[in-house]
């Protein structure tokens, strides 16, 4: 957690429990969705944090509302820890990760059902980095999504290193609420499986930064 506070997010919400606050600034993240949307477990992801907590959402209709408005205006990044239950093409839809949707200003991580990740800054544009297949059955990973419009750089990285890098740029000002497990502007693709530790930026985080947040897993947090 120190690690990922020292890169100055303007929120870090861990989800070790069903409703909370960031570990940094004020916003607050709630559980939202049907009838127990969101549960809790113990096997959590690798973060060096003693009898860690972290969320399970149903697949169906949990998800998570924060409190926090926007904030990003010419650059970006997306930090979170994922373990789908299985892989989305099992299932043909797509699973949401985190971010700021926006009709004609996308700012999305999610997983699709041709088991690629997609990080998606404009209208409809997007970076997309394929994972080996087998890894995404019941493992955690480590995402982190970065976009410049000033460069026109977006990254993927997965596990601490860069899948995928183009220079498709992306819009500035997305100013609607981001959300965890959901959109809910572009509805119904609700993550099956666990989501921790998710932080935004309002910068573009290095490739260097990545790599030591990924490493501080190693560490009692």
């Amino acid at each position: 957690m120190a690690t990922v506070k020292s890169t100055h997010p303007i929120a870090y919400y861990r989800l070790a429990a069903t409703s909370g606050t960031s570990e940094v600034g004020t916003t607050t993240y709630t559980a939202a969705g049907g009838v127990s949307p969101v549960s809790m477990a113990s096997s959590c992801a690798p973060v060096g944090v003693p009898n860690d907590q972290c969320t399970v959402f149903d697949g169906k209709s949990g998800y998570f509302n924060t409190s926090q408005m926007g904030g990003i205006r010419g650059a970006g990044s997306i930090m979170a820890w994922v373990h789908l239950n299985s892989r989305p093409k099992m299932k043909g839809r797509i699973e949401y990760v985190a971010g700021i949707s926006q009709s004609g200003n996308d700012f999305d991580l999610q997983f699709e059902p041709d088991n690629t990740v997609r990080f998606y800054t404009a209208s409809g544009s997007n970076v997309a980095f394929a994972p080996v297949a087998s890894t995404l059955d019941g493992e955690w990973h480590f995402i982190v999504a970065t976009f410049d419009a000033a460069t026109k750089e977006r990254a993927i990285y997965w596990d601490g290193k860069l899948g995928k890098m183009d220079t498709g740029g992306g819009t500035v000002g997305k100013s609607n609420e981001f959300t965890i497990g959901e959109s809910k502007v572009f509805t119904g693709r609700f993550f099956d499986g666990d989501i921790s530790d998710v932080g935004l930026w309002n910068t573009a985080l290095s490739a260097d930064t990545v790599a030591r947040i990924y490493a501080s897993r190693l560490n009692a947090q």
